[in-house]
């Protein structure tokens, strides 16, 4: 008579200096014991525990791939992202879900089994018919793979329907929308039309507010004083932070003394922390802005960029994007070049990269500061250096023209 398998034990344990996570020691159908890292929350290791043995059992009666494959995606979906939850940024976690979600819109599918890699080929050519990026297509089908690896890796599935399906290959000529960096003088003038509207946008609310009145709710809520923007636009020259990190921002982040930003790792894109030089200029501009929040608010919120009317700035949201495209207007600058490119908020990133290019800063700091993980990203978005900038360079090398052959050349008789 063989011996039971048991329900095996779970413990708390940490391996290296990631989180505390719960750990399943257990008896496979095979007898081979198992020391399995399931998540940090007790409660999705206990939900998971429960699948790995119920899996186990039905292998151990022959009916393990079958009852794997034939498991419930929205189940597969709702344990992977309760569990992810505990692991990734909240910005990574609401990515996941949503490409997820717009695949299984698109197709319809049940069960694990039901699923093939035709699926995902047609689904993503259907996409990319109707506008849509292979980037956004390999980033969907990133997140497919991470969920049926992770259903399969904790023993819920036998295997993924989608491993082989290989992800497109993504070039300058497949990029849908290509983002150009300002150059030197359409900063200048940018942040100059940024305080020029600010200007003009608070004497507007407070001729609003001597002349008529919109109403009693208005009048509660009305601030005699506007938020002024232009500081966030030049922190976004400035910095190269993203929109999403930049006003998840706290002013517990800002070092007034040390002149830095510190961009915490849960909002940040890589869920790493990274620490940004400010220039003196942008940290007396922060400090001005504060007062300005305590005069305005009371009392300063937590957040140090916020919208004119004094609320948070939400993590999507085309409002400041709005402010910019009224900002450019009226600093004649156009959305959209000769050739395509344009300019938006993310478009300022780039445009801190190639400051830095124009100022011969390596790719290796370049890479650190703007925080990505890969050198080969860095290069291939961020350095954006027109025929001005390479104008430039020609100018500088033929002024630094050896002093011989500019003899010879300046002397027609030495010819």
């Amino acid at each position: 008579m063989s011996r039971a398998l048991g329900p095996g034990r779970l413990s708390k344990a940490r391996r290296g200096n990631g989180p505390e996570r719960w750990i399943l020691d257990w008896t496979g159908s095979d007898g081979v014991r198992r020391r399995q890292a399931l998540s940090t929350d007790k409660a999705i290791a206990e939900r998971m525990q429960r699948e790995i043995l119920r899996q186990r059992d039905l292998e151990s009666v022959g009916l393990g791939t079958v009852e794997g494959q034939s498991r419930s995606i929205d189940e597969v979906r709702e344990l992977f992202l309760q569990d992810l939850a505990v692991r990734a940024t909240h910005q990574h976690v609401r990515n996941v879900r949503s490409h997820l979600q717009h695949f299984f819109e698109d197709v319809p599918v049940s069960r694990v089994r039901d699923l093939r890699p035709a699926h995902v080929i047609a689904h993503r050519a259907r996409q990319i018919g109707a506008g849509s990026s292979r980037e956004t297509q390999n980033h969907r089908l990133r997140a497919l793979k991470a969920m049926f690896s992770w259903a399969a890796a904790n023993s819920l599935i036998a295997q993924s329907p989608v491993a082989g399906v290989k992800r497109l290959l993504v070039g300058a000529k497949h990029v849908t929308r290509q983002r150009r960096a300002l150059s030197d003088w359409e900063i200048e003038r940018l942040l100059h039309a940024a305080e020029e509207d600010d200007r003009e946008m608070q004497a507007r609310l407070s001729a609003t507010k001597s002349g008529r009145s919109k109403g009693t709710r208005w009048s509660k809520r009305a601030r005699a004083e506007r938020i002024p923007q232009a500081v966030f636009f030049r922190a976004l020259v400035m910095t190269g932070a993203r929109y999403g990190e930049l006003v998840r921002a706290t002013w517990h982040d800002v070092n007034v003394h040390e002149h830095t930003l510190a961009l915490r790792g849960e909002t940040t894109k890589s869920g790493r922390t990274r620490v940004l030089p400010l220039r003196e200029a942008l940290v007396r501009d922060l400090v001005a802005l504060r007062e300005t929040h305590e005069r305005v608010l009371g009392s300063p919120g937590p957040r140090v960029f916020i919208s004119p009317e004094g609320v948070e700035w939400p993590e999507v949201s085309r409002n400041a994007l709005r402010v910019l495209h009224r900002v450019m207007k009226r600093a004649g600058i156009a959305r959209r070049d000769e050739h395509g490119h344009v300019v938006d908020l993310h478009a300022l990133r780039h445009t801190y990269a190639s400051q830095l290019a124009r100022r011969g800063v390596g790719l290796a700091i370049t890479q650190q500061l703007l925080g990505h993980s890969d050198p080969s990203l860095t290069a291939r978005h961020y350095t954006h250096l027109g025929i001005e900038d390479l104008r430039e360079a020609v100018d500088r090398a033929t002024n630094s023209t050896p002093a011989h052959v500019a003899r010879a050349v300046g002397n027609p008789r030495r010819r």
